[in-house]
């Protein structure tokens, strides 16, 4: 086990993943810190668990044997990794042999940079991305695909990935950035489903059928296989019962998007989809609707229609971000 382990980014997936760890691999000769931009999740972590905050990004690389990082963006994990004129960062601070664990939806190729310039430091970098909705993670229902460019530094964070979710898959090769073609490969999916669930109850109610009951019937079939075993969203849906949210913002929504079709790009594989649902997600964010879940693109395929979606708009709103979020029971 590390000597000492070290969070960064703690926001519901980053929170999870660090109480998760905390709690399982405990021992008298294993310390934890942890950082965030918040001193008020800080403070949260450290009185529910083990842990101490550190004072800086640089301080926390210095003394630590593991490091993860739960980030929303490409340029934040940049910005993390190589701090102020490249001197204060990950890249600059972490110790020789220590291995840094992203698990954050970035571009593949952000993840081999940053793999490089460890390796030529000699620490290690580990690609974790994350498969599941806060209140999953916090259960340990999570899927994550892992990948490196050296298999020891996978072995060696294992047992600590286990710790913190159900499935962890690797396999992909020996490419820093494998496992976040796979996880924008499995986003991509996400969002297609929702785009096309918006479709087909559209169609439905168009014809006259009731949405609801196509919902429904739907849900107990082909939804639940796509959807519900992931995320756990229903999307689509235009009663007013409880609604299952995916805590997934629309804007990482299409960020994701748009790494899906500069990725795609980059290697010459056309997903004319892809370009549908980046036209999606911008409609969504000129409408208004940046501090909705994802799941709100599916309203476009009702308006689209002349169908007045006002009143299911709540359906699609996230829930308070902030640190007094809790799992259900």
């Amino acid at each position: 086990m590390p000597g000492c382990i070290g969070f960064i980014g703690l926001g519901k997936i980053g929170y999870a993943i660090a109480k998760n760890i905390i709690s399982k691999c405990s021992t008298e000769s294993t310390t934890f810190l942890h950082y965030d931009i918040d001193p008020a999740v800080c403070r949260t972590l450290a009185e529910e668990t083990n842990s101490k905050h550190a004072e800086s990004i640089a301080q926390l690389a210095s003394l630590s044997d593991v490091v993860f990082t739960v980030l929303p963006n490409d340029a934040i994990l940049l910005k993390v990794s190589y701090g102020k004129d490249d001197n204060d960062g990950l890249v600059a601070s972490l110790r020789p042999d220590c291995i840094h664990v992203s698990c954050s939806t970035v571009s593949p190729d952000t993840s081999r940079k940053i793999s490089a310039e460890h390796v030529s430091k000699g620490a290690g970098f580990v690609s974790a991305p994350v498969f599941a909705r806060p209140d999953g993670m916090a259960l340990g229902h999570a899927t994550i695909p892992v990948s490196s460019t050296d298999e020891t530094w996978i072995q060696r964070v294992l047992p600590l990935l286990t710790m913190t979710s159900t499935l962890v898959r690797t396999g992909f090769g020996k490419d820093a950035g494998a496992a976040n073609v796979v996880k924008l490969a499995g986003n991509f999916l996400i969002a297609s489903a929702i785009e096309s669930m918006g479709e087909a109850l559209s169609l439905a109610e168009g014809c006259g059928v009731d949405r609801e009951a196509v919902r429904a019937l739907l849900t107990d079939t082909i939804f639940d296989c796509l959807i519900y075993k992931g995320y756990g969203q229903r999307v689509g849906r235009r009663d007013h019962a409880p609604y299952h949210m995916a805590h997934f913002a629309l804007e990482l929504g299409r960020k994701d998007v748009e790494l899906v079709k500069r990725t795609a790009a980059s290697v010459n594989v056309a997903m004319p989809v892809a370009s549908i649902l980046s036209d999606r997600f911008a409609s969504a964010v000129a409408k208004g609707r940046s501090d909705l879940d994802w799941s709100a693109i599916g309203l476009a395929s009702s308006e689209d229609a002349g169908v007045d979606v006002s009143k299911d708009i709540e359906h699609c709103r996230r829930p308070n971000p902030q640190i007094d979020w809790k799992p259900p029971t």
